[in-house]
Order: C-alpha cells, then structure tokens, then sequence
C-alpha cells in the first residue's frame, strides 16, 4: 500500500478532532440554568402586573389610569412609580393636599416627592454597629415549603404564611439573588403589625446597606440590622410608605418574600382600593384635534381638495379660447375715442405710429433708413392712401385737437391693416 501525503493529511485531521472532542469531555460539564419564559401580552406591557394580579386575588379592587389627572378617594392607596407624574405643576400640591387629606402613597425612595419627610441613608456595613438582632418571637423563615404568593397575605387570625419558593418558568435568568444580597427584616416591637402578629420576611433586592430615616414617627415599618428598609409615616391625617428598591416589578416580585412584604406595605386589610399609576401618557394629538375639533378638520380637508382641483392639471382651458382675430374699425375708433376722452391723447398717438412702422418694417425695404417723408411715400403706395395725409399724421411734433386726432389715428389705423393684408 502506498501511503501518499493526501493519506498523511488525513490521518493528521482525524487525530487532532480526537484529541479535541477529548479536551472538550474532560473540561466541560452540563449544569441546569433556570430562566424565565418572556412575558406575553399585558404581563410585556405592565411591569406591575403580577402584583396587580396578586391585589386582586386578595380581595383588592385594583384601577391602573393612564396619568395622574385624576386622584383617587381618600381611603385608598396610590402606588406612584411615574418618573413624570409632577409634569403639571399644579400637580405636586394636589398630590400632597390630597394625602394630607387621608390619602395612603406608596413610592419608592428615589421616585418619592421631596416633601415626603423620608430619606435614604447609606451604611457601611463594616463600620456601622447593628441597631438591634431581629427577635427570637420572630416566625422563621421555611425555604422548604412552597405555595401561592397571594396565600401569604392572610388575616390576622391565621397562621403566618410561607414564602413560595422561585420556581424555573418565573424566576429570570440575569436576576437569580445571590445570598449574599438577601438580607432578613422584621416588624419592630411597639408598632402595629400589618397581618396581626409580627413576623420576619426575607427581601433580596440588594438595598442591606441602606437605611430610611424619617423626621417624623414611624407608624410602621420593616427593619433590618441597621434600619428601616421600609417605612411608613404620619402626614395629616394620611400615611406615606417608602420602599427600598423595585421589589413590585414582575421580574423581582417573585424573588424571597418581596411579594408578601409589598402587600403588607400597602395595608390591604385597611385599604382594599389600590391605584398604580406608572406612566404619563396622553391621547395622540391627532386623536384630540378630531375629539374636538371635527367641524374644523372636515372644512379644512374640503378647502384643501378644492385648492388642489383648482391647481391641478388640466387637459384643456377652463373656457373656450376665442379665436384670434383683429377689432373692426368700428370697434378701434370706438376704443380709441373713449382711450383719448379719458386719458392722454399723445400716448395713444405714439402707440398708433408704433404699431404702424412695426407693421412697415416687414413690408417696405430699407424702412428704418427712410425719413419720415420717404417712409410716408412708401406706405402710400403699398396701401393706396394720400402721402401727404400720412407724412402729416406721421408727425408727432404738430398739435391736434381731438376731433383732428381721431382722423388722424383713423388713417394710420387704416394703413396698419392694408399693409398686413399686403404682405
């Protein structure tokens, strides 16, 4: 056999694909990654629309408007997530006038209006002392157990809920928490607990390192080591609750125990009403011209087609042409005495010989080096008229009076129109 250097190559391929098929065995393995199904339908347009969900399930009546033009009544609670919603200004003393009326504001810490008495402190964790341990009365949390996110939020008078555990078709990839971002917070001693006993709850949202602090008390509120996380206070005779981080978007409601801890923010067993308002939109303009002005529209597009067929292209004249053709003498002499009746006679005069030697110009040889008496001679031949009567009404330098000027314009009238037939 003989082996020949295609062979060789050959071989040399089918050794090196071993050898890296084997590499790729020895350093590679399979692991399971949890993702999340992309959202459909309103849960792609609504980024609260597992915890809207999750109200209504409840016994919450949840209501999503468009802006904030409207407020709801006093005895329910705004959720207010709008970057825009101070867009009036009009608008932020509304709002406030309408919390410190009874109203209950959900926001978070960097969208909340500036005159909500809280704000947010960043601690360090290696320095700071921890203000207190969460308490041993404290329910612990079973990561063991799973159930339905609205279970959680049960009466008083039932026994603390478990935390459902994230399962693969929700929880998304690029935002599985890390333990070392989840943290525990728990409903401090002296004020009221929002499910009737107090009890713990996990929050991996990566805000353990920052704190709230109110200037005036609290009425509720969740604390972890070093303080609040969050907060609700007193203002007129309405709260506001400061959360810490995006825990009511679809893609973090479901992580550790965010959905349970937002509905104990709301206080649903007080408030069962819940407005979001998480954009600032409006109808199209064109849609509000037509809403209000289709009178307006309608006579305008009509204008419009009608300057249009005006300015359009036509196959022929709008009206019958008339044909081209010369006044009779009756008609010029006519025009003409009115012309001088009315206005000066020297012009017209002038316009006459013009029309005249122009006419002459085409018929008589060497016309423009003639004289007047030489140009008369040689119209009154071609035309058959008297020369002597033409030099004198050639002349512009005689003064006529009208009844002479009418004859005079008549006779040159008279040879503009037999040269022409001459020619």
């Amino acid at each position: 056999m003989k082996i020949d250097r295609d062979s060789i190559w050959n071989v040399l391929f089918f050794l090196a694909t071993i050898a890296a098929g084997t590499w790729i065995v020895w350093n590679t393995h399979w692991v399971n990654e949890q993702v999340r199904d992309p959202p459909k339908d309103e849960a792609a347009k609504d980024r609260h629309y597992a915890i809207k969900k999750i109200v209504e399930r409840l016994g919450g009546k949840v209501l999503s408007p468009s802006n904030l033009d409207r407020l709801p009544p006093t005895d329910a609670t705004l959720v207010l997530s709008s970057w825009n919603w101070d867009l009036f200004p009009e608008r932020e003393k509304t709002l406030r006038a309408w919390v410190d009326a009874g109203g209950h504001i959900v926001t978070e810490q960097w969208r909340r209006p500036n005159w909500i008495p809280v704000e947010s402190k960043s601690v360090d964790a290696k320095t700071a002392k921890p203000l207190r341990s969460a308490p041993a009365s404290a329910p612990p949390a079973d990561n063991d157990d799973e159930d339905d996110a609205p279970a959680a939020a049960a009466p008083a008078s039932a026994p603390p809920a478990r935390r459902p555990s994230p399962s693969p078709a929700i929880v998304p990839k690029g935002f599985l928490p890390r333990a070392a971002d989840c943290y525990d917070v728990v409903e401090p001693e002296g004020l009221p607990a929002a499910f009737g006993a107090r009890r713990s709850f996990r929050m991996c949202n990566g805000m353990k390192d920052v704190v709230l602090r109110s200037q005036t008390p609290a009425v509720w509120s969740l604390d972890g080591i070093h303080g609040p996380t969050m907060l609700r206070t007193r203002m007129g005779r309405g709260a506001a609750t400061v959360v810490l981080g995006t825990i009511s978007e679809n893609r973090s409601v479901f992580d550790a125990d965010h959905a349970l801890a937002f509905v104990a923010a709301l206080d649903l067993q007080q408030r069962p009403e819940v407005w979001f308002v998480d954009t600032e939109s409006r109808d199209p303009l064109m849609t509000l011209i037509w809403r209000h002005g289709t009178p307006a529209v309608l006579l305008g597009l009509a204008l419009l087609a009608l300057a249009l067929w005006r300015a359009a292209i036509r196959f022929g004249p709008r009206a019958p042409v008339a044909p081209l053709s010369r006044r009779s003498v009756a008609e010029q002499i006519r025009g003409t005495s009115s012309f001088i009746f009315q206005r000066d006679s020297v012009a017209l005069h002038k316009a006459q010989l013009r029309a005249l030697e122009q006419t002459a110009r085409r018929s008589i040889r060497d016309h423009d080096t003639l004289d007047r008496r030489s140009r008369a001679e040689a119209v009154a031949r071609a035309t058959a008229l008297d020369a002597d009567a033409l030099a004198r009404a050639m002349d512009l330098t005689l003064k006529r009076p009208r009844r002479e000027l009418l004859a005079t314009l008549t006779l040159l009238e008279t040879a503009v129109r037999r040269l022409a037939l001459n020619r």
